[in-house]
């Protein structure tokens, strides 16, 4: 699966496991509810998408150079060690490493 693919699937998850979360399940929800459901379906996917997801791959280590790809992190800060940018992100307590169905994804905790 190409990262394109891996990124839409995992931030769809997330986005969909949240507004789940705040809108509880579709099938309770009047008309308007549902469209305010769907209007927050997408502006939170747009979220993960543009803001939260910084990397995916199917492990740390790819999801490290999708980041550093997409200039969210810069790997020369620790001499390209991949090892040591992943210990560096964690001890930072901004980055979470999160496993998912469709590979790793690194997200900022502070953006929204």
């Amino acid at each position: 699966m190409n990262n394109a693919r891996r990124r839409a699937r995992i931030c769809i998850a997330f986005a969909r496991q949240e507004v789940a979360e705040t809108f509880g399940p579709v099938a309770d929800l009047d008309a308007e509810d549902r469209a305010w459901r769907r209007e927050s379906l997408a502006s939170t996917f747009k979220g993960y998408t543009e803001n939260r997801v910084t990397g995916v791959g199917a492990d740390w280590r790819e999801a490290l150079k999708d980041a550093a790809d997409r200039g969210r992190i810069d790997l020369a800060e620790y001499d390209g060690d991949l090892t040591v940018a992943r210990d560096a992100l964690l001890h930072g307590a901004i980055w979470e490493f999160v496993t998912t169905a469709d590979g790793m994804a690194i997200l900022d905790t502070c953006a929204s």
